[in-house]
């Protein structure tokens, strides 16, 4: 039987070791953002998709961080995949010194020729958010990509395009870290509530997955029930990108 708590530790301990999804990763300029969820009696798999426009890799990249008690390939309960969406990033931009130039070629994903209104000078990240609106679907994963992830007869219970994240401030266990929050503690108690600061936030502090945990505990979408807004859209994550 599956338990909420137990799911939670798996999202907690991935965040100790930086495997949590975040949509603001400073290698990545987001562009899209999908999560799927999928549960039976006694599997479950949390897929969390974050595109973006990453330099390092010269491409548009669909990075799938999955976890999970089923995962494929491995033993572990986190698994990350990279999927790169453009098929003529080579054919995009001049080569030359200095910042990149648009060719005002069309842009190939996944064989489809997408054509972007945009200037010369325009940002690599501006000009690959432009397809976002029209052909977000182009750059977000199959179902047989996912399935390289997660079992093909694990029932899908929830899909979201958006949702509320709070960004992350995880510290590995530690005698350190033990000793940090005993004197932060400490610290708080001469703070008004609403003026304190929280010590760490996990993914176990924060509304939407402490939810999602629920739904894939008891395979029961009903128990997604936010009452925070959405905010996984890219204009939310100004720093994303930003090394």
């Amino acid at each position: 039987m599956l338990r909420a708590e137990g799911i939670l530790s798996v999202f907690d301990r991935a965040a100790e070791q930086l495997r949590f999804p975040q949509p603001e990763h400073p290698h990545s300029y987001l562009m899209a953002a999908r999560l799927h969820a999928f549960s039976d009696a006694d599997r479950w798999a949390l897929v969390v998709e974050a595109v973006g426009y990453n330099p390092r890799a010269a491409n548009v990249v669909d990075a799938q961080h999955a976890l999970g008690n089923c995962l494929i390939g491995t033993a572990e309960n986190w698994a990350t995949q990279f999927v790169n969406r453009v098929d003529n990033f080579q054919d995009l931009f001049e080569e030359q010194p200095g910042p990149p130039r648009y060719r005002q070629v069309p842009i190939v994903v996944r064989g489809q020729e997408l054509r972007a209104d945009a200037a010369p000078t325009i940002p690599p990240q501006e000009l690959f958010r432009l397809l976002v609106p029209e052909h977000r679907d182009l750059m977000l994963g199959t179902g047989a990509e996912l399935r390289q992830l997660v079992p093909t007869d694990l029932p899908r219970v929830l899909r979201l395009d958006d949702w509320h994240h709070t960004a992350l401030r995880v510290r590995p266990p530690s005698a350190e870290r033990d000793r940090r929050r005993h004197l932060h503690e400490n610290l708080a108690r001469h703070v008004p509530p609403e003026q304190r600061v929280p010590f760490e936030i996990r993914p176990s502090d924060i509304e939407t997955y402490r939810q999602i945990a629920e739904v894939l505990a008891l395979a029961d979408p009903s128990h997604y029930q936010p009452t925070l807004p959405p905010n996984t859209h890219w204009g939310n994550w100004p720093m994303s990108g930003a090394l």
